[in-house]
């Protein structure tokens, strides 16, 4: 059962500092800093671990359109990636803000690999999903080309 309990206090702490995060801005982290160094011994691993959680739903959403490929592939796969980033808007904030990271920017490059080698769109030569994300901000008026499919992942653990 202690994996099972890791598992948990990290999916709340990411959660809490993403939260305060997108509340208060950068200075949020600093108090949070012992918490985040105790159970993933640095920002570099809470970071990682926030880009693995957004990316899953990423990818959990666009196994459909390999699955059943839509005709402007590009389109949906941006579509895809405001979605994920509209249900997790606080992870993608804390993202956002430090995209410059080492550690953020590596795994934004095997995700792009990832995604180009799964459905061919190659997400360097597309506008961001952060830039559309911001230029929009959260689209409440319209419904999600997935909506159905649409459920945080593992929000049974909150």
């Amino acid at each position: 059962m202690a994996g099972w309990e890791q598992t948990r206090r990290r999916h709340r702490l990411v959660h809490d500092v993403a939260g305060d995060f997108a509340r208060n801005g950068p200075r949020a982290l600093a108090a949070w800093r012992p918490a985040i160094e105790t159970e993933f011994g640095g920002l570099d691993d809470l970071l990682r671990d926030v880009q693995r959680r957004l990316h899953t739903a990423a990818e959990a959403r666009l196994d459909a359109l390999i699955e059943a490929p839509p005709a402007d592939l590009d389109t949906s796969v941006a579509a895809v990636l405001d979605e994920v980033a509209e249900i997790y808007p606080d992870l993608r904030r804390l993202l956002d803000a430090h995209a410059s990271h080492p550690a953020v920017a590596e795994g934004t490059v095997r995700f792009h690999r990832s995604v180009r080698t799964a459905t061919g769109v190659d997400l360097t030569r597309t506008r961001s999903d952060r830039s559309r994300y911001e230029e929009k901000g959260p689209v409440r008026d319209r419904k999600p080309v997935f909506f159905a499919r649409l459920r945080p992942v593992c929000g049974w653990l909150h």
